[in-house]
């Protein structure tokens, strides 16, 4: 190997330029979305008006599905420090031990509702059932949604929701992210960098005035919208659709706001996390098709301006081998890079509650448009399976 700049051809230069352009873009734009978050959390969460009195609400769980930890995670929703509150829960008609801890429970909390979904209805999905009953249900003029297996972070979370009730707003869209700690098993660094990059993109979407996704475990609105808007009959026939389909429909730039605190964030509880995770990619995948695409065509963009800087860096190397300088240039540009990825997702990560990735975030973000591509083949192949028809 030798040191020389006369032997470094214009080709050579022309590689290490893009390369240099396409990773500084994707750091100002991982950089950018970081700041904006915790702006939002640190400033603009501190300075907007809240409601002067908490009004009431109707909070619906669904309890068709993951009811495992039902009896551990609702008294901590039954307890919440709140003036005026229900809880209904909708449960299977014929889930039998579910019934009894409910029961129980009712003892000691007159707020809590009980109604069941009946079971065989195989052409309506069985979400979007259990909450059709809960929000008909409903007493109260707001709704907010979650599940059985979400364990909300304190008393404190219905506060947190509502206070964003003032006149003007018709839905507020919490955040809700799986138990972290749970996930012990292969590629949990992937699952935990695609669950951060998904939140941080309709996050900052509905930020910036552009909703088009929520999440039923920690979505609240104002229950006429849902008849305005005839429920989820545009998104009948999908299994899907409650939250991203259904949000995107109803949700409008002025009336819609955000709450990220910490207070206010839900962990989901799986039973089985790696095929939870894959389901909600593959239904993820399939609704999108059918929300507002804002900042998708961004996000790919991006993805790929990343992919370029190793295989233009690895062009100019073979180029100009055995030109150490190249190589070192090439080191430098990746290390330089590298930590301001990992600098990036680590305070995107610190508000979304998750995991620090450290320096696998780069490596994580070379790997997701494959495994994006790889999902969107299984999507495919699979359609059919999206629909209730087909169950």
């Amino acid at each position: 190997m030798f040191f020389s700049l006369n032997d470094i051809s214009l080709h050579v230069i022309v590689l290490i330029g893009v390369a240099l352009v396409a990773g500084a873009a994707y750091v100002l734009w991982q950089c950018i979305r970081a700041a904006r978050l915790k702006r939002f959390v640190e400033v603009d969460e501190t300075q907007r008006d809240y409601a002067e009195a908490l009004p009431p609400v109707s909070v619906i769980v669904d309890a068709c599905t993951e009811t495992n930890r039902l009896s551990e995670f609702l008294p901590l929703i039954l307890q919440q420090d709140y003036p005026e509150f229900e809880v209904i829960v909708v449960a299977n008609t014929e889930a039998e031990a579910t019934g009894d801890v409910l029961s129980a429970l009712k003892v000691d909390y007159p707020h809590l509702h009980i109604t069941f979904a009946p079971r065989g209805t195989r052409t309506l999905s069985r979400k979007k059932l259990a909450l059709m009953i809960g929000i008909k249900a409903a007493r109260h003029d707001i709704v907010l949604t979650t599940c059985a297996n979400c364990l909300v972070p304190g008393d404190q979370w219905l506060r947190m929701m509502m206070r964003n009730f003032t006149p003007d707003v018709d839905i507020v869209l919490g955040y809700a992210h799986y138990h972290y700690q749970g996930d012990r098993r292969m590629g949990r660094r992937l699952r935990v960098f695609d669950t951060v990059s998904t939140g941080a993109q309709w996050l900052l979407a509905a930020i910036h005035g552009h909703p088009y996704r929520g999440v039923t475990e920690n979505l609240a609105y104002r229950k006429h919208l849902f008849f305005d808007h005839n429920g989820f009959s545009h998104s009948m026939e999908l299994i899907w659709g409650e939250d991203d389909v259904y949000v995107s429909e109803i949700a409008q730039g002025a009336g819609t706001r955000v709450e990220l605190c910490n207070e206010s964030q839900v962990e989901v509880h799986y039973d089985d996390l790696p095929h939870a995770h894959h389901l909600l990619k593959m239904r993820r995948d399939f609704t999108s098709q059918r929300v507002r695409r804002k900042g998708f065509i961004v996000q790919a963009l991006m993805s790929w301006l990343w992919w370029l800087v190793p295989l233009c860096l690895i062009a100019a190397v073979i180029l100009a081998w055995p030109n150490a300088l190249v190589l070192l240039a090439a080191v430098m540009i990746v290390a330089l890079l590298w930590c301001g990825v990992s600098w990036a997702m680590g305070r995107i990560g610190a508000v979304l509650q998750a995991p620090r990735l450290w320096f696998s975030a780069p490596l994580l973000a070379w790997g997701r448009p494959l495994v994006n591509a790889y999902y969107r083949l299984r999507e495919a192949r699979n359609q059919r399976s999206n629909y209730t028809s087909y169950h």
